[in-house]
């Protein structure tokens, strides 16, 4: 057998750990006892039977049977026995199987005491029991603990009848055979039920290195991508934290705590400004007190630690369930997003900050402007050059405010009853000056001129956003055509053109903020990236939505759908201001 085997097997230790309870061996497992107490517990049993034996021969027949000297060198042999088995250091003097001498001389006391004691005390033969499942329990030699089960009660028959004088006859030989073939049989199952033992013993370790080495790959996976994981059972009860979540665990201790539960962690909310709350958070609010009670979310923010030194986390938890379909427990998972919360907030600052100082001088530029544009003195080609000035300033300022809407992080939509088709023809008209400046022809299809509910100033911005896209990305000699549709369920808006167009690719983020394509940025052309998106934003506060159809070298068509209100109110969507956030869904300009 394996030499990995456990302390209890080696020693006999099934059979041992029930005849000794831990209160004869102080509380300790009889499997984590040292190997000198092993032997000499194990040696036990024997000794207390062979004392037993002598109290029942002093009974009995103590004449005769403390006469024969083969029971008294049994006795003495076992005393012998319980003394070296308690007293040697056999972890020390030789290779483990070396204490199985205490059981192989038991073997010899157990057959010198059965010797002596026939005929006057039959039993004492099955001391002999105590000795063979001794060597069965041990597991070292299989094979010999059957041959010697069999074989030492028969030899020990023999020696019966030679020393009480019996003749040897088929008769005499056949009345004590049930001994050794009984001892044989016990040993048998003995053996058999160590062999079992062992394998299940070997597989269950084999499963739990498996085990183990699973979770140390899903720890090493974890925390290489930086992600917190905790999960319970049915119950509660932690099973897994990998290293990520225990860093983050201690993040959240509360001082002078070193060792809090659940409720008393700084777990916090976290505000619309991404600052954290300064209350904590109720413990039933609690990510993973949710996911106990089997509530499933995605990305909620949460803050923990302490207010000046806050860590955010991004936390979705899931249930997991059985066979059965029963609830089985939890997985609660923690990605800090500490840096891109900072980074947003440090963005959100310097375009405030940036937008603020760029703006004051543009205004007070913008004014004298207008006040050069009212004087007559002016030549043509001074005027010329104002108007040049006065253009690029507007569209400067025009830029600026669009960093500072992005950065204030959302839009109030005032809803009134408005002509919208007039809005578009007023936002056309104001573009006619820069399309044929451009050499565009900007068209003006139908248009739809119904009273309905809008915001003229946030509508005007979209559509000036999108014709100045149109403007801006067509090349001199194209066309920029707007127009509208109008039925009782809705109002598309449309601005097409006839120039570069973008690739499919790009379509996917045309709305997401600061994005801009490769040709828009190696064009050199003007723009931040925030005009679509910001008129995204602006169509969605109006409850309707935007799309883009393009195909490079074939220009792009813009869509703006809608939802019909009439001068009543009566509409899909009855909101009159909406904000969004910072972080918005998906721009050219």
């Amino acid at each position: 057998m394996s030499a990995a085997r456990t302390g209890r097997q080696r020693h006999g230790g099934i059979w041992l750990s029930s005849l000794f309870p831990r209160i004869i061996t102080k509380g300790v497992p009889f499997s984590q006892l040292p190997v000198r107490r092993k032997v000499g517990w194990s040696q036990a049993p024997m000794l207390i039977a062979v004392v037993t034996a002598c109290f029942l021969a002093l009974i009995t027949s103590p004449t005769e049977i403390f006469g024969d000297g083969h029971f008294v060198a049994g006795v003495l042999l076992t005393l012998l026995n319980s003394v070296l088995a308690w007293t040697i250091p056999w972890k020390s003097i030789g290779p483990e199987p070396t204490y199985l001498a205490i059981p192989a001389l038991g073997l010899v006391s157990a057959a010198l005491m059965a010797t002596g004691a026939y005929p006057w005390l039959n039993g004492v033969s099955l001391l002999i029991a105590f000795p063979i499942f001794w060597f069965a329990w041990s597991g070292f030699v299989p094979r010999l603990t059957l041959m010697l089960s069999f074989l030492v009660p028969l030899t020990t028959t023999l020696l019966q009848l030679w020393n009480s004088g019996t003749p040897f006859s088929l008769e005499t030989m056949a009345k004590p055979m049930l001994i050794p073939l009984t001892i044989l049989a016990l040993a048998t199952t003995t053996v058999i039920v160590e062999h079992n033992s062992a394998l299940a013993e070997r597989q269950l370790r084999a499963t739990l290195a498996t085990s183990r080495r699973q979770t140390r790959l899903l720890n090493a996976v974890l925390n290489a991508a930086n992600v917190g994981v905790v999960v319970v059972d049915r119950d509660g009860h932690d099973l897994f934290m990998n290293d990520v979540q225990r860093f983050q665990h201690r993040h959240a201790t509360p001082p002078g705590n070193p060792d809090p539960d659940e409720s008393q962690l700084l777990v916090r909310a976290v505000s619309s400004a991404y600052e954290p709350v300064p209350e904590l958070l109720d413990p039933k609010d609690r990510p993973v007190i949710r996911s106990i009670r089997q509530e499933e979310f995605t990305d909620e923010l949460f803050a923990l630690g302490p207010l000046n030194d806050a860590m955010y986390l991004s936390t979705s938890a899931r249930s997991f369930f059985n066979e059965d379909g029963e609830y089985d427990g939890a997985v609660t998972m923690f990605k800090n997003i500490t840096p891109l919360i900072e980074a947003s907030k440090t963005r959100d600052r310097f375009l405030a900050n940036v937008s603020h100082e760029l703006r004051t001088p543009l205004t007070s530029i913008l004014g004298y402007l207008e006040l050069l544009e009212d004087d007559h003195r002016l030549t043509d080609d001074q005027r010329q050059s104002v108007d040049v000035l006065s253009r690029n300033s507007e569209r400067m300022l025009h830029m600026v405010n669009d960093l500072l809407t992005a950065a204030a992080g959302q839009h109030q939509v005032n809803i009134s009853t408005i002509d919208l088709g007039a809005v578009i023809h007023g936002q056309i008209e104001s573009m006619r000056p820069r399309a044929a400046a451009e050499g565009l022809e900007l068209v003006e299809g139908n248009l739809c001129h119904e009273p309905v509910l809008g915001d003229a100033l946030r509508l005007g911005q979209v559509v000036d956003n999108l014709v100045s896209n149109a403007i801006k990305y067509s090349g001199a000699g194209g066309t920029v055509t707007v127009d509208m549709n109008c039925n009782s369920k809705e109002i598309s808006l449309r601005v097409a053109d006839t120039g570069r167009g973008m690739a499919a690719e790009d379509l996917k983020k045309l709305f997401t903020r600061f994005f801009r394509t490769d040709e828009a940025r190696r064009s050199g052309l003007p723009g931040v990236g925030l005009g679509l998106a910001i008129s995204n934003e602006l169509v969605m506060a109006h409850g309707g939505r935007i799309s883009a159809e393009s195909e490079l070298g074939k220009g792009t068509t813009m869509t703006v759908v809608l939802p019909r209100k009439d001068a009543d109110g009566n509409s899909a969507s009855s909101t009159r201001r909406i904000g969004f956030p910072t972080m918005h869904p998906e721009s050219r300009h």
